[in-house]
């Protein structure tokens, strides 16, 4: 088999996801259990490790694409994304700075981004979800494993992520899923968390059910986006966001 055989296979694999996840957004139902949370390893706020027990829940298969937000939008229950109004920030590497999305980068099958913190929310309320929180969002994406990314232990690479150069997300579901059948974990775009960010929280969260820490300026984003770093690529990486604005790689996955 050809390597374009393979490419068109994919292609072929991608649209069929698609018409899923616009007919129904699709959830996984994760059991209940203990697992580790955060890491010596990596950066100070990931520490110290400490165990979490978690209720089962139920995950968002895929990241929330446009047309399932633009749905919400045209029901009356959500605002527009940030995409035009000055609203929407991209790290240049030396600075953030405020940019306005082109309409080819926003494609109705693609990942929605320059969502704030409360229009995420606003949108899982309108699907009778929620937020995840820290601690689910680490359950999830680890799916009982010890991985430091989602999809292995392998580098990150154009195989596993998208290739930054497109300068934009892949369309949800293209790339291999985690072993409990969840897909972009790591990679694509940030997702929201319901937790207000707390560099030193892990030193104090609550052993069952954490919610993170009650009060902050920010809020947590987790998984990394599709201009990530490898180190920010990391299930254990933890980063944080303005929870009033937008960032061109930075979406939603809902829980319930």
């Amino acid at each position: 088999m050809s390597w374009a055989d393979i490419r068109a296979m994919q292609r072929s694999y991608c649209i069929l996801l698609l018409f899923s996840m616009v007919a129904c957004a699709q959830m996984v139902a994760l059991p209940g259990g203990t697992f580790t949370m955060g890491s010596e390893e990596g950066e100070v706020d990931e520490a110290p490790m400490h165990q979490v027990q978690l209720s089962p829940f139920k995950i968002d298969k895929y990241e929330v694409s446009y047309v399932q937000y633009d749905s919400c939008v045209k029901n009356g229950a959500c605002t527009p994304a940030h995409y035009d109004d000055g609203k929407c920030y991209m790290w240049t590497g030396a600075q953030i700075k405020k940019v306005y999305v082109p309409k080819k980068y926003r494609s109705p099958d693609y990942p929605i981004v320059c969502v704030s913190w409360h229009q995420a929310k606003t949108y899982c309320k309108f699907r009778k979800k929620r937020l995840p929180s820290e601690a689910q969002w680490e359950y999830a994406a680890l799916a009982g494993s010890t991985n430091p990314y989602a999809w292995g232990t392998t580098q990150p690479s154009n195989n596993n992520r998208i290739d930054p150069l497109k300068k934009r997300p892949a369309k949800p579901g293209c790339y291999t899923a985690n072993s409990w059948g969840l897909f972009d974990m790591s990679g694509n775009v940030w997702e929201w968390t319901r937790d207000f960010y707390a560099k030193d929280y892990y030193g104090a969260s609550s052993k069952r059910d954490p919610k993170g820490s009650t009060v902050g300026r920010f809020r947590s984003i987790r998984g990394g986006g599709w201009y990530s770093n490898n180190k920010q690529l990391r299930i254990k990486n933890r980063q944080w966001f303005a929870p009033e604005a937008g960032e061109v790689s930075l979406g939603i996955r809902c829980v319930q």
